[in-house]
């Protein structure tokens, strides 16, 4: 065989490296950027739904995609499908920020098989318009955080509940039974704090008003839970006379604050036990009548693998609250 000169070489070796970083290229603006910002066009038109844009239900069960992205996990997917399952007789609005969503099968089977499901765009100055954080929200005063769209979210959720009330659940919550016969509430997540990743208040309540105002006029940047969890606990001491511990509220008596295994039977310190192995825990956190939801604390959560077919308590709960979801994931989710 004839040998190639150093000359051909180096201009083979040239050729193959830029084709590898052009398929790097073409792989990654394929998996991040299309995902982001789809262009027009008949391509866009068929990978992309576009989302109907209307208010949500009053009084219903409210999901939050704040992010901008047009589409969710597979972890997200078994929130909702969660949600919807347990509450048959309930509206369930999965709300995004992005105006389109990703069409997969799993869109097509969830929206088809729950009919109490809506997908719908949320549109952010409607939202806040008139409010008491629209100057907050229209001069970007929100943007001064170190997570400026995480804390954009708080005042979404604390929006979301004051004007069409309902039940607010985080997208790393699975809902293991209905929440809907429980009255105005949340639920502590430490000694020090109640939480906000889960929450049920009537629509204008006083409560939810007061976050309003808090958030206006004390906005805080610089603490990752000072919109949602602090927050809230300050107002409930101030307003309500939150007692920590005990959880009484004697000052708002349409208020209950629910012990941690409402919501949060594992708290956040303990997230690595959802990844484990520990089908007695699993089926202990399934059938407790006072576990409403499990919180997955996405936050750490998200980097470690879900394997469907092991006895991780995450993947026994997905394959009982979620099946659809499972059915679509595969191996891992």
């Amino acid at each position: 065989m004839r040998q190639l000169s150093p000359k051909r070489k180096m201009i083979v070796a040239v050729v193959v490296c830029t084709m590898i970083s052009f398929n790097m290229w073409v792989l990654h603006y394929a998996s991040s950027t299309h995902d982001l910002e789809p262009p027009s066009g008949r391509w866009f038109e068929t990978q992309y739904l576009r989302l109907e844009e209307r208010e949500p239900a009053r009084e219903g069960l409210l999901l939050l995609e704040g992010y901008s992205n047009p589409r969710l996990t597979l972890r997200m997917w078994c929130t909702v499908e969660s949600a919807v399952r347990a509450h048959p007789h309930l509206p369930v609005s999965l709300l995004m920020t992005a105006s389109v969503i990703k069409e997969n099968a799993l869109l097509h089977n969830m929206t088809s098989q729950f009919s109490n499901l809506h997908v719908l765009h949320l549109n952010l100055s409607q939202l806040f318009h008139g409010s008491l954080l629209e100057a907050w929200y229209t001069q970007n005063k929100w943007k001064d955080s170190y997570w400026p769209q995480s804390h954009l979210n708080d005042g979404i959720r604390w929006m979301l509940l004051w004007k069409y009330g309902g039940i607010y659940l985080d997208l790393d919550a699975i809902v293991v039974r209905s929440l809907a016969h429980l009255p105005n509430c949340t639920a502590r997540e430490s000694d020090n704090y109640v939480a906000a990743g889960a929450l049920k208040f009537s629509q204008g309540h006083p409560v939810i008003c007061a976050c309003l105002h808090h958030l206006a006029h004390y906005f805080s940047g610089t603490v990752w839970g000072a919109n949602g969890p602090e927050l809230l606990t300050q107002v409930l001491i101030d307003r309500c006379g939150l007692e920590l511990p005990s959880d009484r509220v004697p000052g708002c008596p349409d208020v209950t604050v629910l012990p941690p295994r409402a919501f949060y039977p594992l708290p956040w310190w303990e997230w690595r036990r959802y990844m484990q192995e520990d089908p007695a825990l699993a089926y202990d956190l399934l059938n407790d009548a006072q576990v409403y939801s499990l919180h997955m604390w996405n936050l750490h959560t998200r980097h470690k693998p879900v394997l469907l077919t092991s006895n991780q308590i995450y993947a026994l709960a997905a394959h009982a609250l979620c099946p659809t979801t499972v059915a679509h994931a595969g191996l891992t989710m």
